[in-house]
């Protein structure tokens, strides 16, 4: 038996929420989404992704890059909307026009000639890698590549079809009242099962059922036997995973989920979901997304319950079951030693 390790205050202070975003998020690889929209030279999809604007862009030379969707000259959003192509990214407040590697070209009307130095004035670039169809970013120069930074993930996932051996169903995008914390927290534990989601139990063989640690427990998946009649849609076994801080999803026979876990504000966090399917009907499609819907609800109602009552002030700590709880222990030391600069994984 041992105690909860973060203090409430790490759940509801904004000055804890900007520390996540910069000591954890930022150092991080995040999902930005499929690689499908992209693949065409000058097409680009923007998003916020952990408090940031960004967008990723295919050049005409093939090469996929992003950027902090942010002028370099009065800080104006340069594209608007979620996805299109362009030649060139023009800012609509006073025009200045960078190509699609970055570099500013023109500053109309700026003064002199020679007076701006537009080498000085490119975009700010982010990271951009690719894997298993799926783009991801990261905001710090210094953090591992992301092959090293999934670690076990790509080889537990290759027994079970890929994104690109399946068809993108779509996205859906769901926020809720609690702090990221709280909600991954519930994810890399299975002893809410029973209470919470009462169909996912009874579609799980939990006798069959194993949790395991990868990467010093950066990495926690629930490799699944599934039982009764939802095993027709998602195969007899499966995993679902969680990649700290901001990456989970499942892999299964017939079925490939990926979702986006990120911080809002101190007491507020978004989940962001894409899903692939292999010749499933269009009633079984949408049944599983609705049912991943649920899920979803499921999970933000409790850790809204949850976020409530820190926020009420009494509670202060708690106690973790040593045989349901310890990946929920590993998660807090994973956020600690992020907060403090101890972290030496990958």
């Amino acid at each position: 038996m041992t105690q909860t390790l973060l203090p409430v205050s790490w759940y509801v202070d904004a000055e804890a929420h900007q520390r996540d975003r910069q000591r954890i998020f930022a150092r991080n690889w995040s999902l930005f989404g499929p690689v499908e929209g992209l693949r065409e030279a000058r097409s680009w999809r923007a998003d916020n992704v952990n408090g940031w604007p960004v967008f990723v862009i295919r050049g005409d030379d093939g090469v996929l890059r992003g950027f902090h969707n942010v002028c370099r000259h009065r800080a104006a959003r340069l594209l608007t909307g979620e996805s299109g192509t362009c030649a060139r990214i023009v800012c609509p407040y006073h025009a200045w026009t960078y190509d699609l590697t970055g570099a500013l070209r023109k500053a109309p009307n700026f003064g002199a000639d020679g007076e701006l130095d537009l080498s000085e004035r490119g975009l700010f670039p982010i990271r951009v890698e690719c894997w298993n169809e799926l783009v991801f970013v990261c905001f710090d120069e210094r953090a591992p590549d992301l092959t090293s930074w999934l670690g076990s993930l790509p080889g537990l996932c290759d027994e079970f079809p890929q994104p690109a051996d399946l068809a993108l169903n779509g996205s859906f995008s769901a926020e809720g009242d609690c702090n990221w914390k709280a909600y991954c927290e519930n994810t890399v534990e299975g002893y809410h099962l029973p209470l919470i989601h009462k169909r996912l139990t009874a579609a799980v063989d939990r006798s069959h059922t194993q949790i395991k640690a990868y990467d010093e427990g950066r990495l926690v998946v629930f490799h699944v036997t599934y039982a009764g009649e939802d095993s027709a849609l998602r195969g007899n076994q499966g995993i679902w995973f969680y990649r700290f801080p901001g990456f989970q999803g499942v892999a299964g026979a017939r079925s490939f989920k990926a979702e986006r876990i990120e911080p809002l504000s101190p007491t507020r966090m978004k989940l962001t979901n894409w899903s692939w399917f292999a010749d499933l009907s269009a009633e079984e499609r949408a049944d599983s997304t609705e049912w991943n819907k649920q899920i979803t609800r499921e999970d933000m109602g409790v850790c809204e319950s949850v976020q409530r009552n820190f926020e009420a002030g009494v509670y202060q700590s708690g106690l973790l079951s040593p045989l349901q709880e310890g990946h929920l222990a590993r998660l807090q030391h994973l956020i600690v030693e992020a907060i403090d600069g101890t972290d030496k994984g990958p």
